[in-house]
């Protein structure tokens, strides 16, 4: 009888344990735009492009984009070492640190690149100037990837 106990006791404690370990080694999604001081530090070093992901809030096109492609790329290792993935909400009135250490609006910062439509990628070097054409919108169809794919070379391209 103490016998059976003690079997189930380890079994629900595996049971309890094993999601928290799922759990911790669950990929990281799209990090937020909040120092991009730091971020172009760790580009200028890398000598790789920053691609910043305007989006907004309820903006279905926006959640997809980022599930479909986004939150792989910034998983991916041979991604990380090519762009880094920044995400600006435009429409969430926070502030962010910007690619000269200031402190500014969202709203104010996605000004700055004329957001008019998200979710817009822009890509951009460690100061925060345009390295390659941006992407407006998003089309589920399979040449997107490559589209992506293209424009993050040409920004790497010319940041040698």
């Amino acid at each position: 009888m103490r016998n059976r106990f003690l079997k189930k006791m380890l079994l629900l404690g595996a049971m309890l344990i094993t999601p928290l370990t799922v759990f911790s080694q669950e990929a990281v999604g799209v990090k937020m735009a909040v120092d991009l001081q730091n971020s172009s530090q760790e580009a200028k070093q890398q000598k790789i492009p920053v691609m910043l992901f305007f989006a907004a809030e309820d903006c279905h096109y926006c959640e997809r984009l980022e599930a479909d492609y986004l939150h792989g790329m910034a998983n991916n290792e041979e991604y990380q070492k090519r762009v880094i993935i920044r995400k600006v909400v435009v429409d969430d009135y926070d502030s962010l640190r910007d690619f000269s250490g200031e402190v500014v609006e969202t709203s104010d910062f996605s000004d700055d690149f004329n957001i008019q439509v998200t979710p817009t990628l822009v890509f951009v070097d460690h100061n925060g100037t345009r390295v390659s054409k941006r992407i407006v919108g998003y089309n589920a169809s399979g040449f997107f990837g490559a589209e992506l794919d293209n424009v993050i070379n040409t920004a790497i391209d010319r940041l040698k």
